[in-house]
């Protein structure tokens, strides 16, 4: 049975994540990925629930991922303090402490967050269940599908006929 969680973003033990790293060792994107993550519930690890919670700080300079929409996962950012450039579909919307984005499943909600700041911003970010994840990054022409252990990155250029190889 889930329990009652009560976390502080101040006190809250954070880990640092760099896609540069894992993705990039060889340094070919020009843009740097990386942040400090702290999973207030995670559905993906407990198998219980249906929001993912995490905080999150982001350092001047630094984005959260590549831009990108969820076909099947609703999110919604809380910026709790500090500012950051918001890129959408729509064009770019400065964020600040107090906003709250809501994220739809669809082509309105590609989305990318990077800090133009000297300051570092911290937001909450809450988000839907979704298994499998399909992913759309719409500058690059990729598609992400991830489901339990399973991440796969395709282009979409790629497309193969419903049954080949059947």
């Amino acid at each position: 049975m889930q329990d009652m969680v009560i976390k502080n973003v101040k006190t809250a033990q954070y880990r640092n994540v760099n896609l540069n790293q894992v993705y990039d060792p060889n340094g070919k994107h020009k843009q740097s990925f990386e942040f400090q993550r702290s999973d207030v519930v995670s559905p993906y690890r407990s198998g219980e629930g249906n929001l993912n919670i995490n905080f999150y700080a982001l350092q001047p300079g630094k984005s959260n991922y590549p831009y990108h929409q969820h076909f099947g996962r609703e999110e919604v950012f809380y910026i709790i303090s500090g500012t950051a450039t918001l890129k959408t579909p729509k064009g770019d919307i400065e964020v600040c402490e107090g906003d709250v984005i809501t994220i739809p499943p669809n082509e309105n909600g590609a989305h990318m967050l990077t800090n133009n700041s000297n300051e570092p911003t911290y937001y909450l970010d809450i988000d839907t269940i979704a298994s499998p994840d399909v992913i759309l990054y719409p500058d690059s022409g990729n598609v992400r599908i991830m489901t339990g252990d399973m991440q796969k990155s395709f282009k979409i250029e790629s497309e193969v006929n419903y049954l080949d190889g059947e």
